[in-house]
């Protein structure tokens, strides 16, 4: 499936996208908060051949080395298709692009555990992210949060 940069026109696709995975996108106000953003950010999205979009991912840069994994989300129908991963390479081609050193991605840490989230945190791990720590304080004591990283050569 072919990997395009994201575009203004994509929100509307990306909400719906969101709004079909309720496993990891269940806070209607943390997802308003991530379709807004997309405006501001970089990213990418996976569309299938009627230009239907299956999957996207939005960088956020906190420093010119250091960018992290703001949100990516594939359709449930497209799970363990490569499309998560095709999406996460073409980000680190952007960053090593931007020579970036630092990738990061926070996902939900294992000590608030949850069967869906342990999906998400093994495919970061099979894409080469390290847990860096977790905390339960920055989402929350019931939502613990797990800080993974790449550390990325340039091209």
């Amino acid at each position: 499936m072919p990997i395009r940069p994201l575009v203004h026109d994509d929100a509307a696709a990306c909400r719906d996208l969101l709004d079909s995975l309720p496993q990891w996108f269940g806070d209607p106000s943390s997802n308003q908060a991530y379709i807004e953003a997309l405006h501001q950010r970089r990213g990418f999205v996976a569309v299938d051949r009627d230009d239907v979009i299956r999957g996207f991912l939005a960088l956020e840069t906190h420093t010119p080395t250091s960018v992290e994994i703001a949100v990516m989300a594939v359709d449930r129908d497209h799970h363990s298709a490569g499309l998560g991963r095709a999406l996460v390479e073409a980000a680190i081609d952007d960053c090593r692009r931007r020579q970036v050193r630092w990738l990061h991605v926070k996902t939900r840490g294992p000590s608030t555990y949850d069967d869906s989230y342990e999906r998400t945190r093994r495919f970061y791990r099979a894409m080469g992210f390290e847990p860096l720590y977790e905390s339960r304080t920055e989402w929350g004591a019931d939502d613990a949060a797990l800080v993974q990283v790449m550390v990325l050569d340039a091209d």
